[in-house]
């Protein structure tokens, strides 16, 4: 029996370490997925937060560059046509009415737009506006595989396109602001027209009131039941024209 065990002793410890060193594997193959899976969840935490910025009002710093790029783009263009025009009137002996025709209006429209497009790409390059990379986070799988390059070029394009949506909307505030001006002139203008009207039809009612006096000069004529007073009594003689015309004043001032 003392025999049995002995031999049996050396298979009894072999099945111990067996047992450990398979243990010991487990946990060194359970190991870095345990260190892992923090990682990516941190990651997946990462992104959803990344998703939830983009697709919220996380927008406009983004898009406030781009609109502000495609309006100084457009500033650009603009003062580039009128020193062309500029050119053409007094150099070529062009009229002001071959500015407008429509071969003419073809061809800036045309060159503005591929204008826009090349200094949008210069800004896009060095001043490091990359649509695409801010939004990668919303469609990482769909975004990732576009280069830096054409991130650049497609962020150009877009500030080139958005500078004629830029010039047409100046160009209505500055229709609005002549609009404004013509009709605040215009109402000047009438109130001119009836204050002068006025002032007119006070004279001639003046001028109906009043006899001249030999000796004394012109003298308003006393209204039915007034009487005679002195002359210390009576008020100065001011003109129904001079009241009008200090009423208007008075009004205009306060």
């Amino acid at each position: 029996m003392q025999r049995i065990r002995i031999a049996a002793a050396p298979f009894a410890l072999g099945r111990r370490l067996l047992a450990r060193l398979g243990i010991a594997a487990a946990l060194f193959w359970a190991a870095p997925v345990a260190l892992a899976a923090p990682a990516a969840q941190e990651a997946a935490v990462q992104e959803t937060v990344a998703q939830e910025a983009a697709a919220g009002g996380a927008l406009w710093p983004v898009l406030l560059p781009l609109i502000a790029a495609a309006i100084a783009v457009e500033r650009v263009i603009e003062v580039i046509w009128n020193y062309g025009d500029w050119l053409l009137l007094n150099g070529r002996g062009w009229k002001a009415s071959d500015l407008k025709s429509s071969a003419y209006v073809q061809f800036k429209s045309g060159t503005s737009l591929v204008l826009g497009v090349v200094l949008g790409i210069l800004i896009s390059n060095y001043t490091g506006m990359r649509l695409f990379d801010y939004l990668r986070p919303l469609a990482p799988r769909f975004l990732e595989a576009v280069p830096p390059v054409w991130d650049v070029l497609l962020t150009g394009f877009i500030i080139g396109a958005m500078t004629k949506p830029a010039h047409d909307l100046i160009g209505i505030i500055a229709q609005t602001k002549n609009l404004l001006g013509s009709s605040a002139v215009k109402q000047r203008e009438a109130a001119g027209a009836a204050l002068a009207e006025g002032v007119l039809k006070l004279a001639q009612s003046d001028a109906q009131a009043l006899i001249d006096v030999p000796g004394v000069g012109p003298a308003r004529i006393a209204a039915p039941g007034q009487g005679v007073r002195d002359e210390d009594e009576m008020p100065p003689l001011v003109s129904s024209t001079e009241q009008y015309i200090q009423m208007i004043h008075d009004r205009t001032l306060t």
